[in-house]
């Protein structure tokens, strides 16, 4: 566990400094004062101040943070301090706020580069919500993944879990390749309280195993039944020369489209059905993105380590992603004010501004909160 552990903040400490170097770099190259470059969060262990900056670790190994003189607004602004942020002129200010974003999305491109090219240009597998066909590359479709699981059912006492491929089954030496639902239930027709023996890969690990199961009886169905939904994932092919050139720009736009349409198909679930659970079950916090990287960690796959970079470029993506939206807090919150005064002319109230990124904080931590509460849950019942 404590290796798993290591390994998890790790990454998030290495993506956090990437992205607050960002902020930092630019900062500097403006003539604005950084006042600390923190890693980890409060209270600080040691700190070391070189120029006008201190550069400290801290505690809590949960990010990291860069002070920069005037972002956040306080009783000693001086107007013609040219040290001070608010007074940089609005491209300025812009560049430096997204520095961070830009960070995140060089670094996961680069990782998707080392990943696809690791694994002869192909993705790692993902569970497929939708039709859908990827703009940049050649879709693949993959049969026969699991997408539910009954409750109580012989598949979650087999310890089948969401996101497995069922290869094929077996029963006193006769067996059969799945691959559909109905062979599955020709299979099982004549088979109720037999022990049947499954052979799975796991979507997310790529790791192949056996699962035993005793079907029981489905009365909607009228036969002994396995008790799963059984649906296509997907993966990526970037084979051509061209595709192999751009693979990691690419892949990066086609995860970040795909994710937007999932979302979108959620949220048209969630309406329909008056309930936010479709939704909620699709976002991980850091607990549920702990526990991929545990049980990546946990298995006996090939290549871990290329299956954790490709776990790390795509939490930098979600970063860079996460943090440009219109949130107040976020950058991408921060950015929206300063355009609005490069487009007016005008600053927008620092009373004002101020008011709104302390509860556009309060409500991230609040989300995080709730996310965090739910992945604990789920590890928690599964």
């Amino acid at each position: 566990m404590l290796f798993e552990i290591i390994i998890f903040l790790a990454i998030l400490m290495f993506l956090v400094f990437i992205h607050e170097l960002g902020h930092f770099y630019t900062a500097k190259k403006f003539g604005i004062r950084v006042e600390e470059f923190g890693l980890g969060l409060p209270p600080r262990a040691i700190g070391k101040k070189i120029g006008d900056t201190i550069y400290s670790l801290n505690w809590l190994p949960l990010g990291g943070f860069v002070q920069i003189k005037g972002e956040n607004f306080d009783d000693t602004y001086d107007p013609q301090d040219k040290e001070n942020f608010m007074n940089k002129k609005p491209w300025q200010r812009s560049v430096v706020l997204l520095a961070g974003i830009f960070m995140n999305l060089v670094f996961a491109v680069l990782i998707f580069y080392v990943s696809l090219g690791f694994n002869n240009w192909n993705s790692a597998p993902m569970v497929s919500l939708k039709e859908y066909e990827f703009p940049f590359g050649q879709t693949i479709r993959i049969p026969n993944i699991v997408l539910n699981i009954k409750e109580g059912s012989a598949a979650e006492k087999s310890g089948i879990e969401l996101g497995d491929r069922l290869l094929s089954l077996e029963y006193e030496g006769q067996v059969i390749e799945v691959k559909d639902v109905q062979d599955i239930r020709a299979f099982l027709a004549d088979k109720e309280n037999k022990e049947i023996s499954v052979n799975i890969i796991n979507m997310a690990t790529g790791i192949e195993s056996t699962k035993k199961f005793i079907p029981e009886y489905n009365e909607e169905l009228k036969q002994p039944a396995l008790g799963v939904s059984l649906d296509s994932g997907i993966k990526i092919s970037y084979e051509k020369p061209t595709d192999k050139i751009f693979s990691g720009l690419f892949h990066a736009t086609n995860l970040v489209i795909y994710n937007v349409e999932i979302l979108k198909s959620l949220a048209g679930i969630s309406i329909a059905e008056k309930t936010v659970e479709p939704i909620a079950q699709s976002v991980s916090g850091p607990i549920g993105i702990f526990d991929v990287v545990k049980t990546i960690l946990n298995t006996q796959s090939e290549h871990p380590f290329l299956a954790i970079l490709d776990i790390a470029g795509i939490i930098s993506l979600s970063l860079a992603i996460m943090n440009l939206l219109p949130i107040p807090a976020l950058d991408g919150g921060r950015v929206v004010f300063v355009l609005i005064e490069w487009i007016s002319g005008r600053k927008v109230s620092q009373k004002i501004e101020a008011t709104l990124h302390h509860y556009g904080f309060m409500f991230l931590i609040a989300l995080i909160i709730l996310i965090t509460f739910k992945d604990v849950w789920m590890i928690w019942t599964r």
